[in-house]
């Protein structure tokens, strides 16, 4: 909206005591011009001003790109944004999402970003995610394999195997589950391996080695 004297004929009544009062008019000042009490202007003034501030708000709103939007859902929303999305604005938001991943810098957003590719489950990501794997935050490493995991490509094998080694104890625990759809025999083996150093391992990430180990050995690999 116009809030100005050049469209004073489309105002409702209390813009024209809002523009008095950015003319620095005072409310004594209004309450003449206009013949209205002091309570009037001041009313008038802060009905006008609640009203700018909502466009404006609506403004930056209508303004922000649609993953700025997303990030600002919590997990069940975004679970839900992302369902009913149809194909032409799925393509989109990934097509956004792999441009932001490349630049975003704030390891709380990049997290929820890589989550999302997970959820999408799209093998195009891993040429961003693989790289990710070596990201010096903890958190922003075990999400990535958290995607990976969802995603299940035997391309990312070899990072996944490198992850049984990674500091996070649930990094370790997300690659060991991975590794039992897509593993080979050199990942059996190392599933091995660690198990067998079973006194430096916490209890729950043992749990995935044996359960990982389990359905390697059933698939004869």
């Amino acid at each position: 909206m116009n809030i100005s004297w050049d469209n004073i004929d489309n105002l409702e009544d209390y813009y024209i005591t809002y523009l008095l009062y950015k003319e620095s008019k005072t409310v004594s000042q209004i309450s003449k011009i206009r013949s209205l009490s002091a309570t009037e202007v001041n009313d008038q003034l802060i009905k006008a001003k609640l009203e700018i501030k909502a466009m404006l708000k609506d403004k930056v709103e209508l303004s922000k790109d649609v993953i700025d939007k997303f990030l600002e859902l919590n997990k069940t929303d975004r679970l839900e944004f992302i369902s009913e999305l149809n194909d032409e604005r799925i393509i989109d938001l990934k097509r956004k999402l792999y441009k932001r991943i490349l630049t975003e810098r704030n390891a709380e957003d990049l997290m929820i970003l890589i989550w999302t590719t997970g959820e999408l489950k799209d093998d195009k990501f891993l040429k961003l995610l693989h790289p990710l794997t070596s990201h010096r935050h903890s958190d922003v490493r075990r999400i990535t394999y958290s995607a990976l995991r969802k995603i299940e490509s035997p391309s990312s094998r070899e990072c996944l195997q490198r992850g049984l080694y990674d500091s996070n104890a649930q990094t370790r625990q997300y690659c060991a589950k991975a590794l039992a759809k897509i593993g080979n025999e050199n990942s059996l083996k190392m599933l091995k391996q660690l198990k067998s150093k079973k006194q430096f391992e916490k209890d729950y990430v043992l749990r995935a080695y044996e359960e990982a180990i389990t359905v390697l050995e059933k698939e004869n690999i």
